[in-house]
């Protein structure tokens, strides 16, 4: 939203996933107030898959070693960088992102997208790289 703060936005985005996944967890990824993950299915559930809804404006570089992760865009846009290629990806627009890919995604319009993770997420499967963006 135009002229919002930060913290506004965060509350506000943070709101919205309680309020239509009130059963889940959801948080600021990173503590930018730019990454938001709301838990569906969480991996505690059950490891060898999770599902998850994200609220993407500006996600770091990053990979895993292990997971392949299935994207679904659910609201927004979404620009998403993997290795030196520039996707853009709009409502119903699905790609997969196979292990050891370096990934990052920015958005406009906060980008709303399932993403369902197999095996399931894990912080040490997530691995943050540094690169010129």
């Amino acid at each position: 939203m135009s002229g919002e703060t930060n913290v506004r936005r965060s509350q506000r985005i943070l709101h919205e996933l309680n309020e239509k996944y009130p059963q889940a967890k959801s948080f600021d990824l990173d503590g930018r107030g730019l990454h938001f993950v709301c838990e569906v299915e969480p991996t505690e559930d059950h490891s060898e898959y999770d599902r998850a809804i994200e609220v993407i404006i500006d996600s770091k570089p990053h990979k895993h070693l292990k997971m392949t992760q299935y994207y679904k865009i659910l609201r927004g846009s979404l620009q998403l960088y993997i290795e030196n290629q520039e996707l853009t990806l709009g409502v119903g627009d699905e790609y997969t992102i196979e292990p050891n890919t370096v990934h990052w995604a920015t958005s406009k319009d906060e980008c709303w997208l399932q993403i369902t993770s197999r095996p399931g997420w894990t912080k040490e499967d997530h691995i943050l790289v540094e690169i010129e963006r």
